[in-house]
């Protein structure tokens, strides 16, 4: 599905005009072709040419169920100056797999990849995008499938549109800053905005599951939106970045879906204005004032029942960086590695200030300390017959 900037590739028909090599199409998504039972252990797809309108900066998506003992790496390449630069990795990705963010550039350094963004900066920008997605398995029984892919590019002549005037109001769970995990500081707005999009759709995750799911182990930060946008497909949902206008934001509350929108603005303790996400529910207008508003979650709130604002829509578009992540609901069928809850007590240590977590499983594979007092938890197959529970000290 092409939609002017924003490009999503989903569904059999779509995958298939791409090349396939060792892989297969099963139920929609892309796997690893198996031989007698038993899949390849590599294989790549890789998408047509397309067109773009030039552009300065490019976001890739992708949504994947990758099974344990299993891994997915996307990589994208632009057209720019006449010529196609070489293949740009967004990274090794998988659930389970420890994520890093990678930083290149082209030879002539004028088109570079930083993060979650490529910026090209090349005179007459981009006008070109091309996605390749590599599947690989250490275990022939098992394959990740890659079920959507997605471009979003910001162009450098953006025709904004308005679309049409809508009164509309969508449900979205409300959370703050200050309610969780302050370890991850004033970035913690992002997994708060997608815990909260999920959620709406009767999802039970926490925010700090999420930011565990997405955060970035090159910067130790959870602000990268592409790993923001394969947690969410972690979960079943179809996710993705995109560059909208506000005709695209009304498309998208009209069809019930909310979005999480990136906004720059001052904010509490901070000199210079920021950027912030924030969760779009809705749209309306104040008959008093003659004047249309927005509905928007805003995670800055002093507490939980703060979050709700309303904000004028000429100042909305004035902060509106344009940047923005959709959400839709998962199909029943789809299959998802939401993150795995264990049982534990606390209790008081024998010295003053100790606290004793203590974990009641039959299955455990490590227990570590992240630096947060928080701890990540996975299960294996090992077995501690004789030690019906875990003790350490937090």
């Amino acid at each position: 599905m092409e939609q002017r900037n924003n490009l999503v590739l989903q569904g059999t028909e779509t995958f298939s005009r791409g090349q396939l090599d060792n892989l297969a199409l099963e139920n929609g998504a892309l796997v690893l072709d198996s031989v007698a039972g038993r899949s390849l252990l590599y294989g790549s797809y890789t998408t047509p040419e397309f067109a773009m309108p030039a552009f300065c900066n490019l976001n890739v998506s992708w949504n994947a169920h990758a099974p344990r003992d299993t891994m997915v790496e996307v990589r994208c390449r632009v057209y720019a100056a006449g010529a196609w630069t070489s293949w740009m990795s967004f990274g090794k990705w998988a659930p389970d797999y420890p994520r890093c963010s990678v930083s290149s550039q082209s030879e002539d350094g004028m088109i570079f990849l930083m993060g979650d963004t490529v910026t090209v900066a090349a005179p007459g920008g981009g006008t070109g995008v091309q996605l390749q997605v590599n599947l690989s398995t250490n275990n022939d029984k098992v394959t990740p499938a890659v079920r959507l892919l997605a471009a979003a590019v910001r162009p450098l002549a953006w025709e904004k549109r308005n679309g049409h005037a809508l009164n509309r109001r969508l449900y979205l769970p409300e959370y703050c800053l200050s309610a969780h995990d302050p370890s991850f500081g004033r970035e913690m707005d992002l997994p708060l905005v997608m815990a909260a999009l999920m959620n709406r759709w009767g999802e039970d995750i926490l925010p700090e599951e999420v930011a565990y799911a997405m955060e970035d182990g090159s910067t130790r930060s959870t602000g990268n939106t592409a790993f923001a946008a394969a947690a969410a497909g972690c979960c079943g949902y179809p996710c993705w970045q995109a560059w909208m206008d506000l005709a695209d934001l009304r498309e998208q509350i009209h069809d019930g879906c909310s979005v999480a929108v990136q906004v720059e603005r001052r904010v509490r303790g901070q000199r210079d204005p920021v950027r912030l996400w924030m969760g779009l529910h809705g749209f309306g207008h104040d008959d008093a004032v003659m004047a249309d508003f927005v509905l928007l979650n805003d995670p800055t709130a002093d507490t939980d029942g703060a979050v709700n604002c309303t904000m004028a829509l000429v100042d909305f578009m004035r902060y509106f960086t344009g940047k923005a992540i959709a959400l839709r609901p998962k199909q029943r069928e789809t299959e998802a590695d939401r993150p795995r809850r264990l049982r534990c007590e606390l209790r008081a240590g024998t010295q003053p200030g100790d606290i004793i977590i203590r974990i009641a499983i039959a299955h455990l594979e490590s227990v570590v300390d992240t630096g947060r007092n928080f701890f990540r938890l996975a299960t294996d197959r090992y077995r501690y017959a004789a030690q019906p529970a875990i003790e350490t000290k937090i």
